[in-house]
């Protein structure tokens, strides 16, 4: 499936009016500054993977249109339909928006791994053949007996990951403790329990190449802006499980000047047996090792493609859920830090003088949402080519928003969100 952008130019009349006005300011680079601010949010509309997405879905969407922001980047938004609703809900606001319909097919803008060579690309369906076959068919039994939202039906989804993993281990064992193949196929029924019906769950994982995606390859990132937003690319990195993307675009500023975004849900640091690395860009690792691998590539061909378009002059801002934590933070457990500091040490962390580094994935939040979690710091504002202190403000956003379940009150994510405002020479 061709990548297709979706872009709103409601307010394009007013652009275009005010386009002379545009131009006498100097176009595409002024000469005054302007404070923006802009905010990063994982949203967690991830089907079973996040609990309680029915109940939090409105209140969320409302949170995000009600944002006071210039530039929002929001991660896991990743079914289509869930994009439609933010871009109508948040309109009168942000009249420009940038997000991406992908399927399974959708081409990896740079497939080379780390040591500039494309892995094959698979052939056949994660759980072909009679083996295999039978394997998915024991864990769908199983899910179907314990954790089924319609018992003895193939129209019946998980009622959670978290009680498929707790009741079916067992029943996934071969495919655990296989090789290469069993473990693609065991990430195909991962990757779908939380989204796909069982009956999709047999047919996807046995007839479609890449079913081993989660959302059937759908991306997870959009932005929203005040301000017009021009030059809208998809970059699509390599990414095991899940579509890992970056959306891109130029947002023109109040003075003229142009403000590359580029918003961003790198891959998750897996720990525990239930979570074996499965890809091809892991180095040879099946375990943390591989996760860490891969998210380090992606932040590899991140840093690469903002030189290519922002080169060492225009004002570019690196924002979205990048799964690393920075170690030696006092109250914050340092994940995958190797990427943290690649990236601080291209960029500057939009972190104000009086802005105090804390959680944005916290355990008081998520005893809603897993067992357990440590305090890390996932999500992050990074700057390129702006002046000396240009962070003005940082804060962390959403720490006090709940959504209603019906049984008890729950926070909008399982993240809190991220804004700084920031000033724009």
């Amino acid at each position: 499936m061709r990548p297709m952008h979706r872009f709103s130019f409601r307010g394009l009349t007013l652009l275009l009016a005010l386009g002379g006005h545009l131009v006498g300011c100097g176009g595409g680079g002024g000469s005054d500054a302007v404070e923006i601010r802009v905010d990063t949010f994982n949203v967690g509309l991830a089907g079973a993977f996040v609990p309680n997405e029915s109940a939090r879905r409105d209140p969320v969407i409302a949170a995000v249109a009600a944002l006071d922001s210039d530039i929002v980047c929001l991660q896991e938004v990743w079914q289509q339909s869930d994009k439609d609703r933010v871009v109508a809900a948040a309109m009168a606001a942000y009249p420009y928006s940038a997000s991406f319909t992908t399927g399974y097919d959708t081409a990896i803008t740079d497939a080379t791994d780390q040591n500039g060579e494309v892995p094959p690309a698979p052939t056949t369906a994660p759980c072909a053949g009679e083996a295999l076959s039978a394997n998915l068919e024991a864990a769908l039994t199983c899910i179907d007996t314990n954790c089924s939202t319609m018992p003895g039906s193939d129209d019946g989804r998980t009622t959670s990951a978290e009680c498929a993993e707790a009741n079916c281990v067992g029943a996934v064992a071969t495919l655990l403790t296989g090789g290469a193949e069993s473990l693609r196929c065991y990430s195909c029924l991962t990757t779908s329990l939380p989204t796909e019906t069982l009956g999709d769950m047999r047919d996807l994982c046995t007839t479609e190449v890449n079913a081993d995606i989660a959302f059937r390859g759908q991306s997870s990132t959009m932005i929203l802006s005040r301000h017009p937003l021009t030059n809208v690319q998809n970059f699509v990195m390599p990414g095991t499980w899940n579509r890992r993307q970056v959306t891109i675009a130029t947002a023109t500023l109040p003075n003229g000047t142009e403000l590359d975004v580029y918003c961003n849900h790198l891959t998750p640091v897996f720990n525990g047996l239930a979570f074996p690395y499965t890809g091809q860009y892991g180095e040879g690792e099946t375990g943390p090792g591989g996760w860490a691998a891969e998210q380090l590539l992606q932040t590899e061909k991140l840093i690469a493609q903002v030189q290519a378009r922002s080169g060492t002059t225009r004002p570019a801002v690196i924002l979205g859920d990048f799964n690393t934590s920075p170690s030696g933070v006092p109250g914050i457990v340092a994940e995958a830090a190797e990427t943290f500091n690649r990236l601080s040490s291209v960029y500057t962390p939009a972190s104000a003088p009086d802005f105090t580094p804390t959680c944005t994935f916290c355990p008081e939040t998520n005893a809603n949402f897993v067992e357990d979690s440590d305090s890390v710091w996932l999500d992050h504002i990074f700057l390129a080519n702006f002046g000396a202190d240009a962070t003005v403000s940082t804060e962390v956003t959403f720490t006090e928003n709940l959504a209603d379940t019906g049984s008890g009150l729950v926070p909008l994510s399982d993240h809190y969100g991220l804004a700084a405002v920031v000033r724009v020479d």
